[in-house]
């Protein structure tokens, strides 16, 4: 047992997470009722991310969200855990198939190291494909 920050004797904190987490910086739409916000996502999973959003006081609830990529992707999100001053953690759900594999395609690019670029999300046909993407991307812990 390698020694650890709190002393010899104490054990790790197994991850109860069953998803690997990637980080991932990207802008998101959040509209909670008849408000709309922008907040910033931190990392994602397969099951949730956490946002970056110092205004939203609610401690549970659900909202609706466009992750803004270079197609934005619409997903429903249900509040698990609050960061006062900071964010929120969220479990996702996308319904529409296209949009899960948009997000699925994302995940796998993240694991391999790539960015959103490669992870075949089509440019919408009016945007020039050398302007930057709008959201960037690395794996956790490089």
């Amino acid at each position: 047992m390698q020694p650890s920050f709190f002393g010899e004797d104490s054990h790790p904190v197994p991850d109860r997470r069953r998803a690997s987490r990637y980080e991932f910086r990207a802008d998101i739409e959040i509209e909670w009722g008849s408000r709309k916000l922008w907040g910033r996502v931190r990392n994602i999973s397969r099951t949730g991310m956490f946002i970056e959003v110092p205004m939203l006081d609610e401690r549970s609830g659900q909202f609706a969200a466009n992750l803004a990529l270079n197609e934005p992707l619409r997903m429903e999100c249900v509040v698990r855990r609050v960061v006062p001053g900071c964010g929120v953690g969220v479990s996702i759900t996308i319904s529409d198939e296209e949009a899960r594999a948009r997000y699925e395609a994302l995940l796998v690019a993240l694991s391999l190291g790539c960015g959103p670029a490669a992870a075949g999300v089509p440019l919408p046909a009016e945007q020039d494909p050398q302007r930057p993407l709008v959201a960037c991307a690395f794996p956790a812990g490089r």
